[in-house]
């Protein structure tokens, strides 16, 4: 059975938390906004979650940072798909039911756009809560690329 490595989790989901509470005030601060601060604001919300995430993971592993560096990027870039996909099939699921989700992608759009994106920006920071979660499961019940341990003394031969 593997060993959970408690620092690493707490390190990894921890600094994702404080990511993902950051995007959560940045993206209640950009209601009442002028177009550029909404915009920077709105960037830190799709932005921190993963940002903290490779900083966490960051300092619980240290010898795997550009391991850390690629999986952040990749959920950075990947989590907008996925937050739209679900905007548009959520914004006309009652209407249009599930093949809308492929068909009606216009009045998708509409929708999203008259409420201003707000369901797009909630499930992103929830995407992002749930690929830090697992990243965090993943990464605490695998050992280090990094071998601390010495080899033992019964399995090694002497030539004397």
């Amino acid at each position: 059975m593997a060993r959970f490595d408690l620092k690493t989790f707490i390190l990894i989901f921890g600094a994702a938390l404080l990511g993902a509470a950051w995007a959560i005030f940045n993206r209640g601060a950009a209601a009442g906004l002028d177009e550029d601060a909404r915009l920077r604001a709105l960037t830190w919300v799709i932005f921190a979650t993963p940002f903290a995430t490779f900083w966490g993971w960051f300092f619980a592993r240290r010898g795997e940072r550009l391991w850390a560096a690629a999986i952040c990027f990749c959920i950075y870039f990947f989590a907008p798909f996925i937050a739209a996909r679900y905007e548009s099939c959520a914004v006309i699921w009652a209407q249009y039911g599930p093949a809308g989700c492929f068909t009606a992608t216009a009045e998708a759009r509409q929708i999203a756009n008259e409420t201003k994106h707000a369901l797009y920006f909630q499930a992103i920071v929830i995407v992002h809560i749930i690929a830090a979660l697992a990243l965090a499961l993943q990464r605490a019940l695998s050992r280090s690329t990094i071998s601390i341990r010495s080899p033992h003394p019964e399995t090694e031969t002497s030539n004397v």
